[in-house]
This record gives C-alpha cells, sequence and structure tokens, in this order.
C-alpha cells in the first residue's frame, strides 16, 4: 500500500505570520490536531494541538511554537516506510510530498490504521482472535469517534460486548472517577446491569489499571480514556491516556486491569 492512497489530500496549512488564537480555531473548527505551516508555499514547520497547550500568549506568533525540524514522505512512499518514521522520530504524523517536494498531503498514524481496515486488509494482531484485554486496548487507544465506533461494532463480532468513556481529575479524585464514569458508561452501553455484582466486577478491573498507574506516577491527576469489553467469563478495562498537573502533561501511558463476572 502507498502513501497517496491513504492520505488526508489537500491539508488545511497556515502561514508563520498567524496567531496562537488564530491557529486554535482552525484546529477546533475542522477538528483536527495538527496544521502544516508554509512560506510562500514552502513547508517551514508543523503546528500541533500539543504545542499549544502549555503557556503562551494568544496574539504571539505561531512561529514561536511550531516544530521546525519537519519529517517529510514521498506520497510513493510505503506505508510500512511512514509507520517506521513515525515510530522512530515519536511522531503522530508528517507532511506528504511529491516528486518535486511539493506538499500533497498529510498523513497521520490513525490514516495508516484506517488504511488498512479500509482495503480490508488484517493487522497483523487480528490475524489471531481479540480477546476482551486486546479489544479494550484498540478501543481505549481511538483517537477519534469514527475508530470508537468501528472497534465497537468489531467486537461484538468476537461475541463480546463494548463501551468507552473519557474523565480526567486530579489526584484525589482520580481513581473514583474513573470508577464511576466507566461504570455508568458499561450500564448505558448493555456491557453490565445494574446489579451490585457486575458493578463491581467493573470496578475491580478499574481499581487493576489504576493501581499499575499509580505505580508509575503516584499522587497525580490526569485525562484518561477508558475502555471496558465483557468477554464470556470476565471483563477487560484498558485506560489510556495521560498523567499530569496544571503546567506539564506526562508522557502517555497505557494499563489493563481485569475482573471475573
Amino acid at each position: 500500500m502507498l502513501i497517496k492512497d491513504i492520505m488526508t489530500k489537500n491539508p488545511i496549512t497556515i502561514e508563520t505570520n498567524m496567531t496562537v488564537s488564530e491557529a486554535e480555531k482552525v484546529l477546533s473548527i475542522n477538528k483536527i490536531g495538527r496544521l502544516v505551516v508554509v512560506d510562500n508555499g514552502e513547508i517551514v514547520g508543523i503546528l500541533t494541538d500539543g504545542d499549544l497547550m502549555s503557556n503562551h500568549h494568544i496574539k504571539g506568533k505561531i512561529n514561536d511554537y511550531m516544530s521546525k525540524n519537519v519529517i517529510t514522505i514521498k506520497e510513493l512512499d510505503t506505508v510500512q516506510k511512514a509507520a517506521r518514521l513515525l515510530s522512530d522520530n515519536q511522531i503522530g504524523g508528517m507532511p506528504v510530498v511529491n516528486k518535486d517536494n511539493e506538499l500533497v498531503g498529510i498523513l497521520t498514524a490513525d490514516d495508516i490504521v484506517f488504511g488498512y481496515m479500509k482495503d480490508g486488509e488484517e493487522l497483523e494482531v487480528e490475524k489471531k482472535n481479540i480477546n476482551p484485554e486486546s479489544a479494550a486496548i484498540y478501543l481505549s487507544m481511538t483517537r477519534s469517534r469514527e475508530y470508537e465506533e468501528y472497534w465497537l461494532e468489531k467486537i461484538k463480532g468476537y461475541g463480546y460486548k463494548g463501551a468507552i468513556t473519557q474523565t480526567g481529575a486530579n489526584s484525589e479524585k482520580l481513581p473514583v472517577k474513573l470508577r464511576e464514569s466507566t461504570t455508568v458508561a458499561a450500564i448505558a452501553r448493555g456491557v453490565i446491569s445494574e446489579n451490585s455484582r457486575e458493578k463491581s466486577a467493573v470496578s475491580n478491573a478499574v481499581k487493576d489499571a489504576y493501581i499499575q498507574l499509580a505505580l508509575i506516577n503516584p499522587g497525580l491527576g490526569g485525562g484518561f480514556k477508558i475502555a471496558v469489553v465483557r468477554g464470556s467469563e470476565y471483563i477487560s478495562v484498558a485506560i489510556f491516556g495521560k498523567f499530569g498537573h496544571a503546567l506539564v502533561d506526562g508522557p502517555e501511558q497505557l494499563s489493563i486491569g481485569t475482573s471475573v463476572i
């Protein structure tokens, strides 16, 4: 599979003289996470929503916040090469150029996953029967509503029930918030009924996953996406997101918890 087959064509671009406030509006209106920055038609930077999360002046120029060391890929390169570049450089997306180094698209990690799905190809992990733990992982790591719905439907094919939710709180309230939001989502999606035994199973699975996270970052709150998947005998919960505090977000982390029904 080639990059040109799965990339987003005609990417939205901005100029270096645009303000932070203007860039934030473009990201929000278009519901995207990154913008290609150009100067006289030449790619000079990448601006992501993460670049704007730290303290900044809304009237400041994006030239002060964008990443200037831009990694690009050719439209006729393979998806395998793109995946390696994204992984090796720990980035979520990159501009796509043609043979004349002209911008023709943008490629993200989500595009790669969706490209394989769209073309009916299987990811290596999908060649095996997906268990509730792996299904919860895939669901928790989705980054758009489209992929959430894709995985919610997909796991039904394996005879599972799934739900997903998001929550964030300070360190004191986070354990409770995680249990509450996951339980509510599980009931709303029909993953569990409202009896105490099944609610306790979800709560125990969340507790199991949270303990793993807290061992790494004790005393910190954060924002997380939580997926719960019910198999025939047990429930699996996956928690994915970031610990942090008012000024700094930590790296993304994933933990898994299970509980017998």
